[in-house]
């Protein structure tokens, strides 16, 4: 996991612009340009500085290419919300998974949070396995709180909770 570089504006906007993606996530402008790219990359940088949004590229270990990304966004009171997308190419090998676990360790332990949310839509299957096979389990569902390109879906909120730790008197010296 690392930063997007701004010479991938072009892998940005072919997975932003990808069908699945722009079904799902359709506040995505689209077509999705370059251009839309690096003025998004300046927004993330400019929300990082600023501590109100954290925002990672998940690279291929061996090439480094750029191949989804991991949002963690409205931050209040303890809580966060995770968001996530992978360039097509780069779906069903569990990358978003293993992401959601090293974020969520980092959100609970370095950030000290205590909640972490994902929002999808109910149809969403490949969201909601993912966040299923991270840990986090099916808070509620809301129907028709989510707007999908083709109208109102039902709105599926995963939860997961800081650990608790043992007491006191239960944990090693």
């Amino acid at each position: 996991m690392r930063l997007w570089r701004e010479d991938e504006a072009d892998r940005i906007a072919t997975a932003r612009t990808n069908q699945a993606t722009a079904h799902f996530l359709p506040f995505i402008p689209q077509p999705f340009t370059a251009e839309d790219a690096r003025f998004w990359l300046r927004d993330l940088a400019d929300q990082r500085a600023a501590g109100t949004r954290y925002n990672w590229c998940l690279a291929d270990r061996q090439t480094d290419l750029g191949l989804g990304n991991l949002t963690l966004f409205r931050l209040e009171h303890g809580t966060g919300e995770l968001g996530y997308w992978l360039h097509p190419e780069a779906q069903g090998q569990g990358l978003i998974t293993e992401a959601l676990a090293r974020v969520s360790r980092w959100f609970f332990d370095e950030y000290a949070g205590q909640q972490l949310l994902i929002k999808t839509a109910s149809t969403n299957r490949a969201a909601r396995r993912t966040a299923e096979r991270a840990g986090f389990s099916l808070l509620r569902t809301e129907p028709d709180k989510y707007k999908l390109a083709t109208g109102p879906d039902a709105l599926a909120i995963y939860e997961l909770t800081a650990p608790v730790a043992p007491p006191a008197e239960e944990q090693d010296v």
